[in-house]
C-alpha cells in the first residue's frame, strides 16, 4: 500500500481536483484497490465521491478514539472506498495543540488497513495546520498542484520548507518524496517560460504530465453533476492529462 498526499499552500490550484481524479482513475483505470480520506474541513472531494450522510462519522473519529475502519464508506464507484469530511473536522486543527494530539497518528491507523488497499490518497486543506502535517507525516509522496502564476511559483519555496520539516520530524521513515504537478495550463509561452525556469533551477521534481485548463473541471463538480472527469467528460482533453498522470505516477511507484 502507497499513501499519496495532495497539497499546496495555496488554494486555488485544482488540489481536490487531482486528488478526486488521481483516486478515481486509479480505482477504475487501473484496477486499483483506492481509499480516499477528505483530510479538508470542506469537504469538496466528499461532496463528489460520496453520498452526503450530515450523521455519518467523519476522519473526525480517529481522534476521538474511533479506528480508521469504522469511519470507511464506499464511494459511489467501485474499488474507491473514502473517509468523508464535515466542517467539524476545523475543529481537530483547534485543539490539536491543546490536546497533545501526534500527526503521526494518521499514519498508524492507515498501516492498520494496509490488507485492503494499494493506494491511499489524501486530499489536503490549503493551510500547514495540524491535519495538513499529519498527511504529509503520512505520505509516500506529496503530490503539489501549482498554476505556471507567479505568486503561486513563488509559494512553491514555503511548501518546500514545510516539506522539509515534516520529512525530520514524521516517524514513519526520513525520506519523503514529493513532486510539482502543473495545473490549469493554457499553453501560453509566459506561462511556459516560468515552468522552465522552474525546471532549470534543478530545485523541484516537475511531473512531465501537464494538466490543462478547462472550464470542464468545474462543470463536473457542479453540484447537479459531481462526478470524476472520466465518467462527465471522457473524451476531454483534461480528462486524458489525469489518466495520463495516472500511468506516470505507477511508473514512478511501482516500476
Amino acid at each position: 500500500m502507497k499513501v499519496i498526499a495532495v497539497s499546496n499552500y495555496k488554494g486555488g490550484c485544482a488540489k481536490t481536483t487531482t486528488a478526486v481524479n488521481l483516486a478515481y482513475d486509479l480505482a477504475a483505470g487501473e484496477g486499483k484497490r483506492v481509499l480516499l480520506i477528505d483530510a479538508d474541513p470542506q469537504g469538496n472531494a466528499s461532496y463528489v465521491l460520496w453520498k452526503y450522510n450530515p450523521n455519518a462519522h467523519t476522519l473526525m473519529g480517529i481522534y476521538g478514539g474511533k479506528s480508521i475502519k469504522s469511519l470507511i464508506r464506499r464511494s459511489k464507484y467501485g474499488n474507491l472506498d473514502m473517509v468523508p469530511s464535515m466542517t467539524e473536522l476545523e475543529r481537530v486543527n483547534r485543539e490539536a495543540s491543546m490536546r497533545g494530539l501526534d500527526p503521526n497518528g494518521l499514519r498508524r491507523q492507515i498501516d492498520s488497513i494496509e490488507d485492503r488497499y494499494d493506494y491511499v490518497v489524501i486530499d489536503c486543506q490549503p493551510t500547514m495546520q495540524f491535519l495538513t502535517l499529519s498527511a504529509l507525516y503520512a505520505a509516500d509522496l506529496v503530490i503539489i498542484p501549482f498554476k505556471a502564476a507567479a505568486f503561486c511559483i513563488n509559494g512553491l519555496e514555503l511548501m518546500r520548507d514545510y516539506l522539509e520539516d515534516a520529512a525530520q520530524k514524521r516517524k514513519y521513515a526520513p525520506a519523503l518524496n514529493y513532486a510539482c504537478l502543473l495545473t490549469m495550463f493554457s499553453g501560453r509561452t509566459k506561462s511556459l517560460n516560468r515552468v522552465m525556469d522552474l525546471v532549470e533551477q534543478d530545485t523541484y521534481t516537475i511531473f512531465d504530465t501537464m494538466i490543462s485548463f478547462s472550464a470542464v473541471c468545474e462543470n463536473a463538480e457542479d453540484k447537479k453533476i459531481r462526478k470524476p472527469l472520466l465518467k462527465h467528460r471522457k473524451n476531454s482533453k483534461v480528462a486524458a492529462d489525469y489518466l495520463e498522470l495516472t500511468k506516470e505516477i505507477l511508473s514512478v511507484i511501482e516500476g
